[in-house]
This record gives C-alpha cells, structure tokens and sequence, in this order.
C-alpha cells in the first residue's frame, strides 16, 4: 500500500498501476482489512466530531478533484464506494466495483487523508497491522 499512497502524492500513473498490481498479487481479504483499517482510522481522525453528509461530499470531492488531472479515469463511484463502504453505508446489493480500480481509489483516498492530517503512512500502517494482530489474538466467545 505503501508504493500506491507514494505513487498517488507523486502523481504518477504508471507506479499507482504497478503498485495496483502488486496489491492484487496478495491475499484479497488481507489487503481489505488492511485498507479498511487504515482509511477509517484516518477518517477518524480527520472527523474526530463525526463525519456529516456534507463532509463526505467534501471529501468525495477533495480526492476526485486532486485526481482528476493527472488520474482521469478514476470516476467518482469507487472513491464513493471507498468511503461509504469503510463507513459501513454503502449498500450491499450496490453495483459491482472492478476489482482493478478498488485499489487505485482507496490509495487516492488515503493519499488525501495522510496529506491533509501530515501524518507519516508508516505509522499508520504500524497502528492497522497492531490492531489487525491483537484482534486476531482475542478469544473469541
């Protein structure tokens, strides 16, 4: 994820594919948890008072717009799907997404939030796998 977030600050369309296509290459349901750790875990702390619907089409709008001159195949539904989906209001029975553009909208996702919070990616990464390790340590009832 890392080399996609990178790729994304960067610009650089060809490295955001390859970082893409790596990210493929890993285990599916890893990679999700992941990425969906990681990105609520930002948008928390970018929203510590919550996220309203006037928030999230800010946000919506903030990624699509960084994105769009250099990124223009990058619609608004995957960054949507993104978001919602982390938020858990995205509608189950949705549209299917392709599984090549998921990737490449949540690093655009993340790319915007890291920036805006100036927070290190590598830290944020460390709190995910740190989560995602103790919540697969805890007994299950």
């Amino acid at each position: 994820m890392t080399a996609a977030v990178t790729a994304v600050a960067a610009r650089d369309a060809d490295a955001l594919r390859e970082a893409r296509t790596r990210l493929r290459a890993v285990d599916e349901l890893q990679v999700r948890d992941v990425l969906h750790g990681l990105t609520l875990g930002l948008i928390e702390q970018a929203f510590p008072d919550g996220l309203d619907a006037a928030d999230l089409r800010a946000l919506l709008g903030d990624v699509l717009r960084s994105a769009a001159a250099w990124l223009p195949e990058l619609d608004a539904y995957p960054v949507a799907v993104v978001l919602t989906g982390v938020l858990s209001v995205h509608e189950a029975d949705a549209p299917p997404l392709d599984p090549e553009v998921l990737p490449i909208a949540c690093a655009a996702v993340v790319s915007h939030l890291v920036q805006r919070l100036g927070v290190p990616l590598d830290a944020e990464l460390a709190r995910v796998f740190d989560e995602l390790r103790q919540a697969q340590t805890m007994e299950m009832p």
